[in-house]
């Protein structure tokens, strides 16, 4: 998506998704599908988690989530600061620990 119009965008589906005393789901869906395949909202997912910092927009990621999941991680790593996903952490924390068990077992 281009820069100049990811502000715009980001701000336009936080009011769909979340202006009160609306039932304007089916549309933000159906905008965020646009805004995603035809406008390649998701290209550059460190520009898109700058935005919905910078908008405080973070209720959008588990709705990014519907359409495409990794993207979505991606956001979440770019917010934290993180360069690893949590599933990633995780599983490098199991290889450790089996790593340090079999290390005791050789002593």
């Amino acid at each position: 998506m281009k820069p100049e119009i990811l502000s715009t965008a980001i701000e336009t589906l936080g009011d769909l998704f979340f202006r009160k005393n609306t039932n304007t789901d089916f549309l933000a869906m159906r905008t965020m599908e646009y805004y995603i395949s035809d406008l390649n909202l998701l290209g550059d997912t460190t520009a898109v988690a700058v935005e919905i910092d910078k908008q405080r927009a973070w209720a959008l990621i588990p709705k990014v989530r519907f359409f495409d999941n990794r993207k979505a991680d991606e956001i979440e790593v770019a917010l934290s600061g993180l360069r690893f996903t949590d599933a990633e952490i995780i599983a490098s924390d199991i290889v450790f620990e089996e790593w340090k068990k079999s290390q005791n077992h050789c002593q």
